[in-house]
Order: C-alpha cells, then structure tokens, then sequence
C-alpha cells in the first residue's frame, strides 16, 4: 500500500513539474513583450495624427511613402506579437468597465452613457496569453 502512494506521489510530482515547465517556457517573454508595449503605443500615436496629414500625402509622394512604411511596421509588429500570444484587449463601443483587463485614469460626468460605461481608451490593454500583460488605461462614464 505504502508503495502504490509513493509511485502515485512520484507521478503527481512528474505531473506537476511538467506542467510548471510549459508554463515557464509559454509565459517566459512576458517581460520581454511588456517592454516592447511602447513601440506599440508609438506606432498607435502615429496612426492617430497621421488623419490630420492624409490630405498632404496625396501630394507627396514622399510622405505618402513614410506613412505607409510605418503603418506596415506596426502590422508586422502586431503579427509577430499574435504569433506569440500577444493580443490587444478589444473594446467594443458601449463596453463596460471591467477592473480585471481596465484601468479607469479618470471618470467623467455622463447623461448620454451608463454609469461604468467606457468613453475612450487612453492606451490600449494587451494579454499574453490568458495573463493581463498590461490593462487598457480608460475613461469611464459615471452620472451627473
């Protein structure tokens, strides 16, 4: 008897540190990834003031060039983070605010919004994996 629970306690011991090893290896870039959120967040200010020039690149060729070389450095930068389980949070309008994957930086009196409804993203939440690499920075509604 005292012989089957040894084998059984060796066996869920084997077990066990097999699993911690895969999860070692899967979440082993998450420090890795979290610095390289700001090259992210860089190439999303990007996007947002490019609205503010498309008009000009439509002139300039040269221009219209850059943007388009920036704009496929963040897909690929994107691609190389979902091919290592690096996703953005996504919220959707009208989402509401949860403290598991959001961070609220501030809240703002609303008629036209549920209270806890989000507003705007500040900067953008991502998961590494099934782990909160980093919450989504958000306004939240709350009433007058």
């Amino acid at each position: 008897e005292t012989v089957l629970r040894k084998a059984a306690e060796l066996e869920n011991i084997r077990k066990r540190t097999e699993k911690e090893k895969e999860e070692a290896i899967k979440y082993s870039n998450g420090k890795f990834a979290k610095d390289l959120l700001s090259i992210a967040d860089n190439f999303e200010r990007v996007m947002e003031n490019s609205a503010s020039i498309k008009d000009k690149t439509a002139n300039d060729t040269s221009l219209k060039a850059l943007l388009d070389g920036v704009l496929l450095c963040k897909k690929e930068l994107l691609s190389i983070f979902k091919k290592h389980g690096i996703f953005q949070i996504e919220i959707s309008d009208g989402a509401t605010f949860d403290p598991q994957c959001h961070q609220a930086m501030c809240e703002v009196n609303s008629s036209d919004h549920d209270e806890g409804t989000i507003i705007q993203v500040l900067q953008m939440g991502y998961m590494h994996y099934d782990r909160l690499l980093r919450p989504a920075m958000v306004t939240v509604s709350k009433k007058a």
